[in-house]
């Protein structure tokens, strides 16, 4: 009898496995949950006095200017992120076609150059757009 315990060993390895399974499990946890995590871009306008509230009946197009050829476009309660200008200039030509009296406004983190909103309102200029609202947050007294 003490002939048959010798001859077993013991293993002393690990099971990679379960180790494994762990490992995926949470790697896509992380690939699902980190697209929800960075959906909108919070922009910080630049305040002014003299504000009018936005009331319309007529279709709106919101443009943020959020960087460098980087725009955010809203189209009626659509918004669209991280849009380039060749896209931003087909999609307002679109709008244009569907309704003619659409209103535009621009707006524009307080981080961002100066130029990038100019480069906005000749893009609408160009396209034929003669009035523009530039947005502000309100200063309260």
């Amino acid at each position: 009898m003490i002939s048959n315990i010798r001859k077993i060993k013991l293993k002393s390895e690990i099971n990679i496995v379960p180790m494994l399974d762990i490992l995926l499990v949470l790697l896509l946890i992380f690939v699902v949950t980190s697209p929800i995590l960075t959906q909108s871009l919070e922009v910080d306008l630049p305040d002014s006095t003299n504000t009018k509230a936005i009331t319309t009946d007529n279709l709106m197009v919101i443009l943020e200017v959020i960087g460098i050829d980087n725009y955010n476009i809203l189209v009626n309660d659509v918004r669209i992120e991280s849009v380039q200008q060749n896209k931003i200039i087909s999609i307002i030509k679109e709008q244009i076609e569907k309704n003619s009296k659409i209103f535009f406004f621009i707006g524009g983190d307080k981080e961002v150059h100066y130029n990038e909103i100019i480069k906005m309102l000749n893009i609408l200029h160009n396209l034929g757009i003669k009035s523009v609202g530039l947005l502000t947050n309100p200063i309260l007294d």
